[in-house]
């Protein structure tokens, strides 16, 4: 058994904002999770010092 949890993120958008949002990108879900891997894996290259465990 691993200490793996999935999180969740909850943020609230105005339905103005959900659907100008959803327009520009078909799949939100999705999209967010690349950009958020995205990030994991610039800070990686940057910084790979930080993200071992010790």
């Amino acid at each position: 058994m691993g200490n793996e949890r999935d999180r969740v993120i909850s943020v609230t958008l105005s339905e103005a904002e959900w659907q100008a949002f959803v327009a520009r990108q078909p799949q939100p879900v999705q999209w967010l999770r690349d950009r958020i891997r995205e990030e994991m894996t610039a800070q990686a290259r940057e910084t790979p010092e930080k993200l071992q465990v010790a």
